[in-house]
This record gives structure tokens, sequence and C-alpha cells, in this order.
């Protein structure tokens, strides 16, 4: 799927999205899992101008499956907020999500862990 999306994302920038993160954990990585926040707690992430068609988005939903709705959802950046796609999980968490805070990147380094489809690299 990264490999369908990448040429149709276009420029991407750091955004942030009022949310909160868990790590939901699969064969081979783990995926994050975007939760509503009861307070002002930001996750951090990027914001691309996609150039998708109504077919290539009904492709994603159903990559993203059940788990995950597809939403719209204000973004801060550096061009100011503005409204955007955001997949939010919708399911039960599984008993081994894990709650992460809102930087996926960072609890993926900090705890040497794989993201979910990504190829690992000894050095």
């Amino acid at each position: 799927m990264a490999r369908w999306l990448a040429p149709r994302l276009g420029n991407g920038r750091a955004a942030t999205i009022s949310g909160r993160l868990a790590a939901i954990p699969a064969r081979g990585g783990y995926f994050p899992a975007l939760l509503p926040a009861p307070d002002h707690r930001r996750v951090i992430g990027m914001v691309f101008d996609a150039a998708l068609s109504p077919d290539d988005w009904r492709t994603l939903d159903i990559y993203e499956g059940r788990e995950y709705r597809r939403d719209t959802a204000w973004v801060s950046g550096p061009g100011g907020r503005r409204r955007a796609f955001c997949y939010r999980w919708v399911s039960a968490l599984p008993p081994a999500a894990r709650s992460i805070g809102g930087d996926f990147g960072a609890w993926l380094s900090r705890h040497r862990l794989a993201a979910f489809g990504a190829v690992r690299r000894e050095i």
C-alpha cells in the first residue's frame, strides 16, 4: 500500500492534530491508532497535499478496515490551521495496545521497535 500511495501524496509538512495515540501490535511491528483526548493533547504527524480521487479514497478506506473511520479534522502546521482528512480508531482497543502519548516515531525509536511494514536495517 505504501508504494501505491507514495506517488500520490504530494508535498508533506509537519502538523499536529488534537488527540492521543495508542500503538497496536501486529505481526512485524506496530501501527498507530488516533484516539480522542479529553484535554488539549496534540499528536505529531504529517499533512500532505494528496492528489487522491474518490476511488483512491475508497481504496484507502478499505485498506484501513473497519477499525478506522476517515474523518475531517483541523490540523495545525507551518501554514496555520487547515481542514484535512485523518483516520480515527473507532473500535475497542485490543488488550495488547499501548498508550503512547502523541509522537509515534519517537515512541518507536525510544523503545527500539519497528512500525508495521517498515524494513528494519541493522547498522
